[in-house]
């Protein structure tokens, strides 16, 4: 078994767990799949050559392209869990104001970031920015709304662009 095999099996195993994530609602059962990405990462940075075998690389992309669009949503939830404890510690309120429709819009988000810097076409990504911004105007009425929407389409965007970019390798 090379590198890169393990490396597959453990990007199966993050998406499954980030899966369960999701389901449960528990977003640290996702943190594992830091590790994996941080993992290929290395991989990519190190240049271990990919296997040649005709599957390799079109497993690896699927497996990429579902570890950024299931994975991300646990970790913004884990990052807003994160947020409010936080603020809790500190004697502030803490609002843990949920914008309807946010998880379906994630999926979406970052399947459409990945699929941008997969297609060559990066500057799509400001198109979408855009989009969802709009989408959300009228539901962004209070600080707390807009910090919500900001730091979760960051967080959301910065993880399927970490993704995509250990797909492409093009920085390696």
């Amino acid at each position: 078994m090379t590198l890169w095999d393990a490396a597959l099996i453990a990007i199966a195993a993050a998406v499954v767990l980030a899966i369960v994530a999701a389901a449960t609602r528990r977003g640290w059962i996702a943190l594992p799949a830091v590790v994996v990405l941080l993992g290929v990462l290395a991989l990519r940075v190190l240049g271990v050559p990919e296997p040649t075998a005709a599957w390799f690389a079109p497993a690896l992309t699927v497996g990429l392209v579902a570890l950024a669009t299931a994975g991300g949503g646990p970790l913004v939830s884990f990052i807003f869990q994160v947020i409010v404890l936080n603020e809790k510690k500190h004697g502030k309120k803490g609002n843990p104001q949920v914008l309807r429709g946010g998880t379906t819009i994630g999926y979406l988000e970052r399947f459409a970031v990945v699929g941008a810097v997969l297609v060559g076409q990066p500057a799509a990504i400001a198109i979408i920015v855009a989009v969802k911004g709009l989408g959300r105007f009228t539901e962004l009425d209070t600080a707390a709304a807009r910090e919500r929407f900001i730091v979760g389409t960051l967080a959301s965007f910065i993880w399927a662009a970490t993704c995509a970019s250990a797909i492409t390798g093009a920085w390696a």
